[in-house]
């Protein structure tokens, strides 16, 4: 049974996408912790708000251990921090997050890492879209994410475009 915790940049682009429900498609349970509800619901201001109460699948927990979330909080935004020591521990399959310091620590903490960009490549793999190139493309102009060339055809090669 597949159980991921997300933060809250793989959300904010399969919202903008109009495909949330992906996530539902490729996991058995979706979790997300109260501040990364909360960091969707009130963004930036370039951002959409985005009401997780609105998707069924996406369930929010909040993490229970209060050291580790401390000791989190020193290095992370508090979605990060929830979302790491929440997967920790559920022991979840994976966190989906793509900010490079949440990536390098739930390593360091032995989480399975998935970011947008492998979500985007399971998708295809499942037929959910065609192409990932145009996504990757979107993810940029659109959002301002950043992507590196390398990352990017790599991504590209993985998809088979």
């Amino acid at each position: 049974m597949a159980v991921v915790v997300s933060d809250t940049s793989p959300i904010r682009v399969l919202h903008h996408f109009g495909q949330v429900n992906w996530l539902n498609d490729l996991f058995d349970e979706v979790l997300i912790p109260p501040a990364v509800a909360d960091e969707l619901l009130h963004p930036a201001a370039r951002y959409a708000s985005i009401d997780v109460e609105h998707y069924s699948f996406l369930l929010i927990r909040a993490p229970v251990d209060s050291p580790r979330l401390f000791e989190l909080r020193n290095e992370l935004d508090e979605g990060e921090a929830e979302a790491l020591a929440l997967a920790e521990e559920l022991n979840a399959s994976a966190v989906l997050i793509d900010e490079i310091d949440g990536r390098r620590i739930a390593k360091r903490m032995g989480l399975a890492v998935l970011g947008t960009v492998g979500i985007l490549l399971q998708a295809k793999e499942r037929a959910l879209c065609v192409e990932i190139g145009p996504l990757l493309d979107r993810m940029v102009i659109e959002l301002g994410f950043f992507l590196s060339a390398d990352l990017r055809a790599h991504a590209l090669k993985m998809a088979g475009e």
